[in-house]
């Protein structure tokens, strides 16, 4: 897995319930909604950036129309903002899923915790 998806998945944990001084859960705030429905697209995109970038290795490199380097990292940002803007009109519908679980898992524990 890559750095930026591992990052995305600790952001999606760490959202949904990050420790406090003495190590047990904070409550969740008012604007902790939309820090998970953010990092929950932010996965979502890199999710998507990185199957486009394993799909554009299926197609085949000839010498004629090679850019090298400067090609390589010019496909690179087009996938990038290509998955980002995909992500960000509804994409594939994973940042929705994972909110949806996350959120309720979030609440779950909220309600457990003795007040």
């Amino acid at each position: 897995m890559s750095d930026d998806l591992m990052f995305a998945i600790g952001m999606a944990h760490s959202v949904k319930a990050g420790p406090t001084a003495a190590g047990k859960t904070a409550r969740q705030s008012p604007d902790d909604p939309d820090k998970l429905q953010a990092a929950c697209k932010g996965f979502e995109s890199l999710f998507i950036n990185q199957m486009m970038q394993q799909m554009r290795k299926t197609v085949p490199q000839d010498g004629l129309f090679n850019g090298g380097r400067a090609e390589k990292i010019y496909t690179e940002m087009l996938d990038s903002e290509m998955a980002q803007s995909i992500s960000n009109r509804g994409g594939m519908g994973l940042a929705a899923m994972l909110y949806r679980q996350l959120a309720t898992e979030a609440l779950d524990k909220i309600e457990e915790e003795p007040k």
